[in-house]
């Protein structure tokens, strides 16, 4: 790392942490520095496992001077209270997805932020993706016409399985918190879809939806547990720019092969990757065609590149510009999710409280591991 790299702290050390330890050594513009977790066995295994040169308790990293920002990897739950206790400290935050289960604390953590110069960024960052660039560049460039509608479907029958393997010796979230509000598949894979049709399309100003928890109880790790979230989400986004998105999470029914996201345009239509990945092929059907053209990415980052989101908010920091995936965009995320559940609740369209902006996209050419000033 150079010497200018922005020292990062991070606060969780199960699996996720994994790909973020590994992606930081290769990027220029931060440097994690200190690693931190409830159980200190956790987070000295991932420090030795990695090389990281400090490990301990959260307390001791929210302490380090050195550490401006923190990727904060804790459970859904405490996501928003941890990150809390990151801006108190001082220090900038990285969170992973969801920002926060509940919009009030989303919308504070920002306030907090707002009112202490500090910053926050919120996973995932996917769409800084070759594929995802590759389709916003065909979008802006007009190769579909005016976006007029959009689909997004994510759909498997949760199955039971097994704890994961952890190095703190936790049994996973999957196990724990599946079937609980903020940990359902809306909550942990929606943000996926959300993040890729906002860069796509831009913020949206209102929803609808009906959700449903299809079985009382469900096996998981072979004992049944009760479903206290809804399993099969279903809304509809109007999007600021006129585009109507129908929008599936569920964990209900078997998967179909249907397509993870298309856009549809005036001119055209755009079929995209699963939005858990950066790279793949994506299918341009222009208008009057009978057929799909296969679209390769001319852009960079085509592999599994978790941690670009925290260089771009470093650097941007530096740059004193404003971070791709941004808090605003996060905390948007967590206001359409709530809102769809409300929507269902009430039987009514939910206006949203909150807006971001559409982020900007990646210069072409870019090089892997490398970010723009």
């Amino acid at each position: 790392m150079s010497g200018t790299a922005t020292k990062v702290g991070l606060i969780g050390c199960g699996t996720i942490s994994g790909i973020y330890l590994e992606n930081s050594k290769k990027f220029d513009a931060f440097d994690i520095v200190r690693v931190a977790d409830t159980r200190i066995d956790a987070a000295e295994a991932r420090a030795a496992e990695y090389g990281i040169p400090r490990s301990g308790s959260v307390e001791d990293l929210l302490a380090d001077p050195d550490v401006e920002i923190v990727i904060n990897l804790t459970p859904h739950r405490v996501h928003a209270k941890v990150g809390m206790q990151v801006l108190d400290a001082g220090k900038s935050v990285y969170t992973e997805k969801p920002l926060a289960v509940y919009r009030k604390d989303a919308i504070q953590l920002l306030a907090r932020a707002a009112s202490s110069g500090l910053r926050v960024g919120g996973a995932p960052d996917t769409f800084f993706g070759g594929a995802w660039q590759m389709a916003r560049k065909l979008i802006d460039q007009g190769a579909i016409g005016e976006p007029v509608g959009a689909f997004a479907n994510l759909h498997a029958f949760a199955a039971p399985r097994p704890a994961a393997a952890r190095p703190d010796g936790y049994t996973s979230f999957y196990m724990t918190d599946f079937f609980e509000y903020g940990g359902s598949w809306a909550f942990d894979r929606g943000p996926y879809y959300l993040h890729a049709l906002i860069h796509l399309l831009g913020p949206v100003k209102r929803v609808t939806g009906s959700a449903r928890i299809t079985w009382a109880e469900r096996e998981r790790g072979g004992e049944m547990r009760p479903v206290n979230a809804p399993s099969h989400v279903a809304g509809l986004l109007d999007f600021a720019n006129g585009a109507v998105c129908q929008f599936l999470m569920t964990a209900d029914v078997w998967e179909t092969g249907l397509p993870h996201i298309e856009i549809y345009g005036s001119e055209g239509s755009l079929r995209c990757i699963d939005p858990n990945n950066f790279m793949g092929t994506l299918y341009l059907r222009r208008g009057g065609a009978k057929d799909w053209e296969p679209i390769e990415s001319t852009f960079g980052y085509n592999q599994n590149s978790r941690g670009v989101g925290v260089a771009d908010m470093a650097q941007a920091i530096r740059s004193k510009r404003i971070h791709r995936a941004s808090g605003e965009m996060a905390a948007h995320v967590v206001d359409i999710l709530n809102a769809i559940h409300e929507a269902s609740a009430e039987g009514r369209h939910v206006d949203l409280t909150t807006i971001c902006r559409q982020p900007k996209a990646l210069p072409e050419g870019l090089a892997d591991w490398t970010i723009d000033e």
